[in-house]
């Protein structure tokens, strides 16, 4: 027979996991967004909102853009979050999206700098081998790559997501590779545009810092507001 103590103890437990998960959603609700420069967006050609975070230098997080997408050229759609400078992140410190007037169909057939393949017959694409980060610093591979299908406003595409082997090895690997993080590859697109982000990893964790990273709840919440210009 359960105790009557322990089912009470249960019960409040659970009670105040589920109020601290409601709690954190609304937390996370309650940061605000920021929308991108306008000078950025027009450039690059998407429209995108930012979590409210500031790094270290209390400066808030955003997106620039360098060349335009109007040019027929790439053009390269960065957005820093290091929080320390003295750190270098093996996993990246910033979340970098490379933008072109080509549509995604075309992009994905054509090969070249795809971040993904897509054989004839086939419903989901693979991750290009130039892509995969295969293993992490200490050389434990890459034991599973799962693929997802994602779509906005006006695009779809796919996210990709990397897992790799524990560490048995004396070498420490860094946080980037561990189970904190989760590292990502996207491409989405319209029939006018794509935007290609190769490789980043994300804390795991939900956190409303950037102490330890940008969060992946967060960066999903960005990309849902991701609008392309045409298409």
């Amino acid at each position: 027979m359960i105790r009557p103590g322990i089912v009470t103890c249960c019960l409040l437990l659970t009670s105040t996991t589920y109020a601290q998960s409601a709690a954190d959603a609304a937390h996370i609700r309650s940061i605000g967004t920021n929308p991108i420069d306008p000078n950025a967006e027009e450039r690059c050609g998407i429209s995108m909102r930012t979590p409210n975070l500031t790094r270290v230098d209390g400066q808030p997080i955003n997106f620039a853009c360098s060349g335009t997408y109007k040019s027929g050229a790439y053009t390269f759609m960065n957005m820093d979050f290091q929080y320390d400078p003295n750190l270098e992140l093996s996993g990246g410190s910033h979340i970098s999206f490379v933008v072109d007037s080509l549509s995604i169909e075309k992009k994905i057939a054509a090969g070249g700098n795809s971040i993904f393949r897509l054989r004839l017959g086939d419903k989901l694409p693979t991750l290009a081998p130039d892509s995969a980060y295969k293993e992490s610093n200490c050389g434990d591979p890459v034991i599973k790559t799962d693929i997802t299908p994602i779509q906005g406003t006006n695009w779809h595409g796919w996210i990709a997501e990397e897992t790799f082997a524990r560490a048995h090895s004396r070498c420490k690997p860094a946080k980037e590779y561990t189970s904190r993080y989760r590292c990502v590859h996207v491409m989405v697109g319209n029939d006018k545009m794509t935007a290609q982000l190769d490789d980043v990893c994300l804390l795991r964790k939900r956190e409303l810092s950037l102490e330890n990273g940008f969060s992946y709840d967060l960066f999903m919440d960005m990309l849902k507001t991701l609008r392309f210009k045409e298409g």
